[in-house]
C-alpha cells in the first residue's frame, strides 16, 4: 500500500523512494525536515549602495550635484522596484537518519508537501514496527 506518492518520491510500509535514492523504512531511524528562508535578491542592495554613493558625490561636489541627484533617484526607484518584486523564498531539506549516517533526500518549496512527506514516512515507520 502506498502511502505517499509524488512525482518520483513514493513511501509505502516496506521503501522510502526518491528517485534513485531507496530506503528500507525499518533501517530508518528518524527524519527531519529543516527550512530555509532565503531573502531577496541582493542586487538591488546594489543600485542601493550607488545612489547613496551618488548622493555623498552630489554632497561633495556642488557643480555635478543636480545630475547626481538625478540620477540616484532613477537608481534608488529601480532598486525599490526591483526589490518589491523579488520573492523570498523558503525552501524545505526533508534528511532520513538511518543507523549509519543522516541523508538529505529531498527538496522542496511546498510546505504541506514536505509536511505530508514526513508524516507518510513516520507513519511507514510505525507500521513496520
Amino acid at each position: 500500500m502506498v502511502e505517499f506518492q509524488s512525482g518520483v518520491v513514493s513511501v509505502d510500509n516496506k521503501f522510502a523512494r526518491f528517485g534513485s535514492k531507496s530506503f528500507a523504512v525499518n533501517k530508518i531511524t528518524s527524519v527531519d525536515v529543516r527550512s530555509e528562508v532565503t531573502p531577496a535578491d541582493t542586487k538591488w542592495k546594489g543600485l542601493a549602495a550607488l545612489a547613496a554613493l551618488l548622493v555623498i558625490v552630489a554632497v561633495t561636489n556642488l557643480q555635478i550635484a543636480p545630475l547626481c541627484v538625478l540620477i540616484a533617484l532613477v537608481l534608488a526607484y529601480f532598486a525599490w522596484v526591483g526589490f518589491k518584486k523579488s520573492k523570498i523564498k523558503t525552501v524545505h531539506r526533508l534528511f532520513v537518519v538511518t543507523s549509519g549516517s543522516e541523508v538529505q533526500a529531498y527538496e522542496t518549496s511546498d510546505g504541506n508537501e514536505i509536511g505530508d512527506l514526513r508524516e507518510a514516512i513516520e507513519n511507514a515507520m510505525i507500521a513496520s514496527s
